[in-house]
Formats: C-alpha cells, sequence, structure tokens
C-alpha cells in the first residue's frame, strides 16, 4: 500500500509539472504605417517572406503600407506580458509614437491597437497558413467591418505577391 501511495503522489507531481511548464515569449516591437486603420496580419513560417528583425531581444514586426506582413520568423507561441508588447506608429521619415493597447478606459476618439489573436487560416494559395492579426484605429475604425479586411480579402484586394507564399506547404 506505501509503494501505491508513493507511485500516485510521484506520477501527480509528474503531470502537475508537465501541465505547468509554459514557454516565455519574446518581446515584441510592432511598428505600424502611420494613419493606418483595420485589421493587420502578420503571416508567419514563409520561406520566401521578410527575414528575422530585432532590436535587442524584441522581435520587430514592421507592418507595410498594406497590411499584411509575410515573415520567415515562426510565431512567438507563449505566454507574454503586456508591458512586453510595444506598439508604435511610424511616419515616413522612420518617427515612432506609442500606440496603447484598447482597455475599458480607451476614450472611444484614441487611436489604440487591439489585440485579435494568432491562429490558423486557410487555404491560401493551397496552404494553412499560420498568422496573428490586430485592429488598429479609434473605436470607430475597430469595428468597421467595411475596413476589418480578413487575411483572404487582404491578401487579394492588397496585391500581396503569390511568391511570399512558395514553399509554405
Amino acid at each position: 500500500m506505501k509503494y501505491l501511495k508513493i507511485l500516485l503522489i510521484g506520477l501527480i507531481v509528474a503531470l502537475l509539472s508537465a501541465c505547468t511548464e509554459v514557454k516565455e515569449s519574446e518581446p515584441e516591437i510592432i511598428l505600424i504605417p502611420d494613419g493606418f486603420s483595420g485589421r493587420l496580419h502578420v503571416i508567419f513560417n514563409a520561406p520566401n517572406g521578410k527575414p528575422p528583425q530585432y532590436e535587442g531581444n524584441s522581435r520587430v514586426y514592421d507592418i507595410p503600407p498594406s497590411g499584411v506582413l509575410v515573415t520567415q520568423m515562426d510565431a512567438n507561441a507563449g505566454w507574454i506580458e503586456s508591458d512586453k508588447i510595444q506598439f508604435f506608429s511610424v511616419s515616413t521619415n522612420g518617427d515612432r509614437k506609442p500606440i496603447s493597447e484598447v482597455s475599458e478606459s480607451t476614450p472611444d476618439n484614441k487611436r489604440a491597437v487591439y489585440f485579435a489573436g494568432l491562429g490558423y487560416s486557410g487555404p491560401v494559395y493551397g496552404c494553412k497558413i499560420l498568422n496573428q492579426n490586430f485592429i488598429v484605429g479609434v473605436k470607430e475604425e475597430r469595428i468597421n467591418e467595411d475596413i476589418l479586411l480578413t487575411i483572404y480579402e487582404a491578401i487579394k484586394l492588397k496585391s500581396i505577391d503569390k511568391k511570399l507564399f512558395e514553399g509554405m506547404c
């Protein structure tokens, strides 16, 4: 009986430690073109996409004017503290202005970013793609379905080069 108790306790400890191990993500800097409003898409694991970019130990997602960044980077999976994600509006001359993340206290007329999530979409050119998206703008823009393009609409309407997606599947 003593042997079974020890075995059971050992099994419980092993299971709990396996369940509590969570990978910590790298800090992120998201650079958003000044004046952009709508949904931004970051598409990961594209061999022909933009090479990884870092500032110190932070990943940098330099979003192009199309609002669709296709990158060679893998997704930044795991947990990340909100203060480790920085959003900036970037002018044409490179000046950065911080943009806050949406909260309950965000005024309706303040430009802010809503983190919409990470997931798979597809098929896009025959492949399931891993992508993350954000919504940026004042409240009216963040809820305006006419400017909140899906990944499919953004790729088509923004004329994203099909070659960026080659080799993804």
